[in-house]
């Protein structure tokens, strides 16, 4: 009996958090347990104990007496969300340079490939979706699958944060043009076999792009000289040995 709750708990958690990130609901939107279990024709318990698990992983918030109301997305959130993917993923980078396979590399490089076509043509929902390949592959070639599990969580996250952001096209073309060198600075580093200079390229590249929708997220447009400074600030200008770190 428990455990067909916990199925179903499971299995409502896992449609609401669909439905939440696809946007059917806006941020300060309410959500009803009574109107949800008629919905998902199920009882009261495990809707509330799916929104339960929802509300620790930040996308909503539980009101006694008032209901569930989705989350709207915040600054800190997505600092603090960057920060948390920025260390995870500079461990992996890490790991991943001296443990990814040759295949893996050469799978990784086509990724890059075709998400640098993507930015040639300015195909921003195909570079979207490759950007996502790109990084978890390097997660993946860590071989650490407790960080895997982890990271796609604080993924999930950020997916729902970043996709109510007001981005223009000219400013999502702006950041797919800078993270395009950071990609490739990071890949040449796997290649190289660079530890120590994986690590740092993953961490100031995340660092760099949190800074940059948390600045969309606030109105405030990057400063430009900033982003003149990137190749220094981002570890590009070769100062990273070309061996085994």
């Amino acid at each position: 009996m428990v455990s067909q709750r916990l199925n179903r708990s499971g299995q409502a958690y896992e449609q609401l958090t669909a439905e939440i990130l696809r946007g059917r609901w806006q941020p300060g939107d309410t959500l009803s347990t009574y109107a949800l279990s008629e919905e998902l024709q199920i009882s009261r318990t495990p809707v509330s104990e799916a929104l339960k698990r929802l509300e620790s992983e930040g996308l909503v918030e539980i009101i006694p007496q008032v209901g569930c109301r989705v989350v709207r997305p915040s600054s800190t959130t997505v600092t603090e969300l960057f920060a948390i993917r920025g260390v995870l993923e500079g461990l992996a980078a890490e790991v991943a340079a001296k443990a990814m396979s040759a295949q893996q590399l050469a799978e990784l490089g086509g990724v890059l490939e075709r998400m640098e076509a993507a930015i040639d043509h300015g195909d921003e929902v195909a570079y979207g979706d490759l950007n996502y390949e790109f990084h978890l592959k390097i997660i993946e070639g860590s071989g650490m699958p407790r960080l895997i599990q982890t990271v796609e969580g604080v993924w999930s996250l950020l997916r729902y944060q970043l996709a109510r952001l007001p981005f223009t096209g000219d400013q999502m073309g702006e950041s797919m043009t800078e993270s395009r060198t950071e990609h490739r600075a990071i890949f040449e580093a796997l290649e190289r076999r660079a530890t120590k200079c994986a690590r740092t390229l993953a961490e100031q590249h995340t660092r760099r792009c949190g800074d940059r929708f948390v600045a969309y997220l606030e109105g405030v447009a990057a400063p430009r000289q900033e982003e003149r400074s990137h190749d220094t600030a981002v570890g590009i200008d070769r100062s990273c040995p070309r061996r085994h770190v």
